[in-house]
């Protein structure tokens, strides 16, 4: 069974050429907001975070129950 993401419209974005399922989320050391999205081709999900960015493991894609190392994963999204 797929994990389930539901995410508010308010901080869901438009799809990209590369990335899909693309939404704002909230840092918890500051006022940044990053944005979280599954890569279209590659299936796997990304954030915009340094830790990412850098290293490609992150606690926003931990705390969804996301995979890091860009792993393919699936997730059911749902959009309220």
């Amino acid at each position: 069974m797929l994990p389930v993401i539901r995410i508010s419209t308010n901080i869901a974005l438009p799809d990209t050429d590369q990335w899909q399922f693309r939404f704002n989320i909230q840092s918890e050391s500051s006022n940044r907001l990053y944005v979280v999205a599954q890569h279209k081709k590659g299936r796997y999900w990304g954030c915009s975070c340094p830790g990412w960015k850098s290293k490609r493991h992150c606690k926003h894609l931990r705390e969804l129950g996301i995979p890091g190392d860009q792993q393919p994963f699936e997730v059911n999204l749902i959009k309220y």
